[in-house]
């Protein structure tokens, strides 16, 4: 059945200009042109015979036609995102398979979950934390978040962030406000694997710091282990700025000064499934954590 509707676009850029109450800052919404805005009311007044904005000095207000087609429009776009949530919701669920570093999910992801799972309600995860060092030990996942201070060859991999390092320590050590010193402490290294990681070698380096022996200390294989070590005094460490974001803000650490020193590590996001809805929901996962 036909049916004798105005053009799409120029109701969208009427609904938008209404909306916003301005060609200008309704073609910022549509990153078109205000003159593109401007010619599409102009469009959709011809196809109606009517006007729909008073056009002064100040700026444009509606008609009492323009007023009856913005309710009208608004009522209807509603009914369609309302149509489109139902479709989304009633599609065949997702299931994605992440692996993740386990100091990345449990202190980024989870926090974070509800919120993407508010938005994409028909996308399920399995979540793994099983140690990864290449392409060859993903084979089960759709998708994986790898530590790494390279890029792995022979695999789609794009870098999320570098590790934002600073030097935390319980407030317990401080004296008089003053913090403790290094060469005072002890030292919490991290693991990869059996080898340490080298971060407290690095931040010396970095920072022209010679009086410390980086040797000595403690090892952990994760890095929670490590911010948890931290918080309960047993020593001070090099940690990633956004995993101990809510201790820096509650207080149960601070920082020994405003040094940081950027990577050589990071996180870095693997695309690993072929099939082309898995494709398009981790796309829609990246896209997520990148923000």
């Amino acid at each position: 059945m036909s049916r004798r509707l105005p053009p799409l676009n120029a109701l969208r850029s009427f609904a938008a200009a209404a909306d916003a109450g301005s060609f200008t800052k309704a073609s910022e919404v549509l990153f078109v042109t205000q003159g593109a805005v401007s010619r599409q009311v102009k469009q959709l007044e011809t196809w109606l015979g009517k006007p729909l904005f008073l056009r002064t000095p100040q700026g444009i207000a509606l008609t009492d036609a323009g007023r009856r087609l913005a309710t009208t429009i608004d009522v209807a776009f509603a009914q369609i995102e309302t149509t489109a949530d139902a479709i989304k919701l009633s599609s065949q669920r997702q299931m994605l398979k992440i692996n993740l570093p386990p100091t990345f999910a449990t202190r980024w992801l989870v926090p974070r979950l509800a919120a993407f799972r508010k938005v994409y309600p028909g996308i399920d995860f399995s979540f793994t934390t099983d140690p990864a060092h290449s392409v060859r030990e993903l084979k089960n996942a759709d998708a994986a978040v790898v530590f790494s201070d390279r890029e792995w060859p022979h695999c789609e991999i794009r870098r999320l962030c570098l590790e934002q390092h600073v030097l935390v320590a319980s407030p317990t050590l401080w004296t008089d406000d003053l913090p403790p010193r290094l060469e005072d402490c002890t030292l919490l290294h991290i693991l990869d694997g059996d080898v340490r990681i080298p971060v407290w070698e690095r931040w010396c380096q970095a920072h022209g710091i010679t009086h410390v022996d980086t040797r000595a200390g403690l090892a952990f294989s994760t890095l929670d282990q490590v911010i948890n070590a931290t918080v309960n005094a047993t020593g001070v460490a090099i940690v990633d700025k956004a995993m101990v974001q809510p201790e820096l803000q509650s207080g149960t650490l601070r920082r020994l000064n405003r040094l940081t020193s950027e990577g050589p590590y990071g996180y870095w996001f693997v695309t690993l499934t072929q099939d082309a809805e898995k494709r398009a929901c981790v796309q829609l996962f990246h896209d997520w954590i990148s923000d």
